[in-house]
């Protein structure tokens, strides 16, 4: 088959199988799709195909090929070219750096992205992908009021929208933002939103992430009420309908851990952390830290105070060094708590 028709086809089937949510498929599509103009030397294939794959492996939860497909898109000349397309580039990387937990960076990228001098207004799609990085790389930094002004303005842009998915990431985005603000209102009111939109039969596998980003985020802001609970219930069954990484799965664990050491079953978060810890080769470095502070806030309810206070200052090392003020300065109170300041 002639390469041109070969690569027509398969970005084709990779945008239909991106339609239907069919992830795997798409991602096997754009990236035969990218080759064939690679080899081609049609760079505006490549990168039109390299941001499709790039998506696919951020909605598969494929983060370190996520972020490295991201990273070339940021640096590739041919986007840098084009302000609208480099300013997508830069969106995109800056939301890899952040799930990777290099909030820093992140929210450096995150503003590079929004300061590009646009020569037409940013479509609506494109300035949502913008706002998701900086919002979420301001609200980690313990920039909250920040972070806020942007996730409005996503909410506004997000009342806009057809695509179910795109509103309800953005609602997601806004939401979280009003918990870590300690807006409990809000954050149920967009979380709820975001739920509307991101029903399980439209995708399952951002169902299963959306209700463990929810729990984490209900939890933070110490609400322990019946929903959180059902959004734990919600993404375990979820992930494991949908065959979710094994990441996702201790990420799940996790959150599940920490809404028994608040629910008063520290023993039994303590089990549940151990069997996590078992598997720490799987896992990030900043995920990893997530889960010693879990275990941290568990020993110490067991009056277990040394082995809570290694695990609350190892955590606290991983955040600091990720940027990510927020969580460093729970770490930080929990330590303080461990020492009985």
């Amino acid at each position: 088959m002639d390469n041109s028709v070969d690569q027509m086809l398969n970005e084709y089937r990779a945008r239909l199988h991106w339609d239907r949510r069919e992830y795997k498929d798409a991602l096997e599509n754009a990236t035969e799709a990218a080759n064939k103009a690679l080899v081609k030397e049609d760079i505006t294939g490549y990168w039109r195909m390299t941001f499709l794959l790039a998506e696919c492996q951020m909605e598969l939860g494929l983060i370190q090929e996520f972020a490295a497909s991201a990273k070339e898109l940021s640096e590739n000349a041919a986007v840098q070219g084009d302000q609208a397309l480099a300013a997508r580039a830069k969106a995109l990387y800056a939301r890899a750096l952040e799930t990777l937990g290099h909030i820093g960076e992140a929210l450096v990228v995150a503003k590079e992205a929004a300061a590009i001098d646009l020569n037409e207004p940013a479509d609506a799609v494109d300035e949502i992908e913008m706002l998701h990085g900086l919002v979420a790389a301001l609200a980690e930094s313990d920039k909250g009021g920040e972070a806020w002004t942007h996730a409005l303005r996503m909410a506004e842009l997000a009342g806009q929208q057809d695509d179910q998915l795109i509103a309800g990431k953005a609602y997601w985005a806004v939401g979280t933002v009003a918990f870590l603000n300690g807006d409990g209102d809000n954050g149920v009111l967009y979380h709820k939103l975001a739920a509307d939109n991101l029903a399980p039969d439209n995708d399952v596998n951002t169902w299963a992430f959306f209700n463990r980003a929810s729990a984490v985020a209900r939890l933070s802001a110490g609400i322990l009420d019946h929903e959180t609970l059902e959004c734990i219930e919600r993404a375990e069954l979820a992930n494991s309908v949908a065959g979710g990484s094994p990441i996702l799965e201790l990420e799940i664990s996790t959150v599940r851990a920490h809404w028994m050491v608040l629910t008063g079953s520290p023993a039994e978060a303590a089990v549940k952390i151990q069997q996590i810890l078992d598997q720490r080769e799987l896992l990030p470095e900043h995920t990893l830290a997530e889960v010693e502070y879990v275990a941290a806030l568990a020993l110490h309810e067991l009056e277990r105070n040394d082995e809570a206070l290694d695990a609350a200052v190892h955590a606290e090392k991983v955040f600091i060094g990720h940027g990510s003020r927020r969580r460093a300065l729970a770490a930080r109170n929990l330590i303080d708590s461990i020492n009985g300041l």
